[in-house]
C-alpha cells in the first residue's frame, strides 16, 4: 500500500516539475519576443524626378570631396547675328611666291650689277674705237654684245619680279600682297609664326553693304574668337554663294579647318543668361547644366538654342539670374545620376532620359 503511494506521489510530482518548466520556457520565449526590433533605415533616395526635373542630392561632405563648386548666374544680352561660314587659309603658297620674289629680286640686283660692269666697259671701249681706233672693232662690238645681253638678262629679271608680285595680287589681294613682299611686316610676322592665320569667309553681302570690320569665329565647336578684315578675297569658294573677305584671327586653327562666322546685325538684342563653359554636360545628344535647388540638391536643366559668347553659352530659358550653377563636378554629378540606386536591376541609358 504505501508502495504504490509513493509511486503515485513520485508521478505526479514529476509531472508538477515538466508543467513548470514548460511554462517557465514559454515565459522566457514570450519575453524574447516582446523585445523591441532594430530597424534600420532606407537609405535616402539620391535621384528623384520633380515636375519632370531630374534632381541628384549630395551632403555637403561628398560635394566636397568630389569637388563641385558653383557660380552666381549673371544677365547677357545677345544680338542676333547672321551665321556664315569660311574656311582657314593655306599660307603655302603665299609662302612660296614671297621665296619666289625675293629671289627674283636678288636675281633682278645681280643683273643690274652686270649691266652696270658692262655698261662702263662698253663705253670706254667705244671712246677708245672713237679715238683713232685704239681698240678693234671687234672688242668693241663684243663689249657692246654683252652690254646688251647683260641689259636683257636684268629687264628680265625684273619682270619676273613683277609678274611674281602680280601673282601674289591675284591670288591674295594688295594687302596681302604689301605685307608677303616686304621683309619687315610685322603682319606677315605674326603668320609665319602662327600667332595669327588667314580666313577666307564667305558673306551674304546681298544688299551691298559693307564687310564688317570685325566678326566672330568659331571652329570645332569651341568658344567664338574675333575675327578681324584684312581685305576682300580676289578668289572664292564655288561651293557657297556670297562674296568671299579675307579675315585675320588670333587661334592656332589647322589649315583646312572648317569655320562658323557671326556677322552683327542691327536688330534688337535679346536678354537672357550667361552660362559659363564648364557648367555644360552633354546628355542624351543635348547640352545641359546643373542649377543649385538647396545646399543638397541639384536640378538638370536643358540648354535650349544656346549661343556662343565669350567665356560660354548664351540661353534665353530656363536659368535666371542670382541662381547657382555648377561649374566643376557637373560631369560627376552626371555620373551620380547615371549610377544604379540600391535595389535597381539596371543602370540608365546614356542616350536618354
Amino acid at each position: 500500500m504505501n508502495s504504490r503511494f509513493t509511486i503515485k506521489h513520485l508521478t505526479l510530482m514529476i509531472l508538477m516539475l515538466g508543467m513548470a518548466g514548460i511554462a517557465v520556457w514559454s515565459l522566457l520565449q514570450d519575453k524574447r519576443d516582446l523585445r523591441p526590433e532594430t530597424v534600420t533605415p532606407a537609405a535616402t533616395q539620391r535621384v528623384t524626378i520633380v515636375n519632370g526635373v531630374t534632381m541628384v542630392s549630395l551632403d555637403a561632405a561628398t560635394q566636397a570631396q568630389s569637388g563641385i563648386l558653383t557660380e552666381l548666374l549673371s544677365a547677357a544680352s545677345y544680338q542676333p547675328e547672321t551665321v556664315t561660314y569660311g574656311s582657314v587659309l593655306d599660307l603655302q603658297p603665299l609662302i612660296d611666291l614671297r621665296v619666289r620674289y625675293f629671289s627674283a629680286l636678288a636675281d633682278a640686283s645681280m643683273a643690274q650689277a652686270m649691266v652696270a660692269a658692262s655698261r662702263q666697259e662698253y663705253e670706254r671701249n667705244r671712246l677708245l674705237y672713237q679715238d683713232n681706233q685704239n681698240v678693234s672693232l671687234k672688242t668693241y662690238q663684243a663689249t657692246q654684245a654683252a652690254y646688251l645681253s647683260d641689259q636683257v638678262k636684268a629687264d628680265t629679271a625684273a619682270l619676273n619680279a613683277k609678274s611674281i608680285q602680280a601673282a601674289v595680287r591675284q591670288q591674295f589681294g594688295a594687302t596681302l600682297g604689301r605685307w608677303a613682299l616686304n621683309s619687315r611686316s610685322t603682319e606677315f610676322a605674326r603668320l609665319l609664326n602662327r600667332e595669327e592665320v588667314l580666313l577666307r569667309v564667305i558673306l551674304p553681302l546681298d544688299d551691298g553693304s559693307a564687310a564688317p570690320a570685325r566678326i566672330q569665329i568659331a571652329a570645332n565647336d569651341s568658344l567664338r574668337l574675333p575675327a578681324y578684315l584684312v581685305s576682300p578675297s580676289p578668289q572664292s569658294d564655288p561651293a557657297i554663294q556670297g562674296s568671299a573677305f579675307i579675315y585675320r584671327a588670333a587661334a592656332p586653327i589647322a589649315t583646312g579647318t572648317s569655320i562658323v562666322a557671326y556677322l552683327p546685325t542691327v536688330r534688337q538684342t535679346t536678354r537672357g543668361i550667361l552660362i559659363p563653359a564648364g557648367a555644360v554636360v552633354w546628355y542624351g545628344g543635348q547640352p545641359w547644366a546643373y542649377v543649385q535647388i538647396n545646399p543638397d540638391r541639384f536640378g538638370r536643366y536643358p540648354m535650349a538654342q544656346k549661343f556662343p559668347m565669350h567665356g560660354g553659352f548664351f540661353v534665353a530659358q530656363e536659368f535666371k539670374p542670382g541662381e547657382r550653377v555648377v561649374v566643376s563636378g557637373a560631369q560627376l554629378l552626371l555620373s551620380e545620376e547615371l549610377r544604379p540606386q540600391a535595389g535597381s536591376s539596371g543602370s540608365k541609358d546614356p542616350e536618354g532620359d
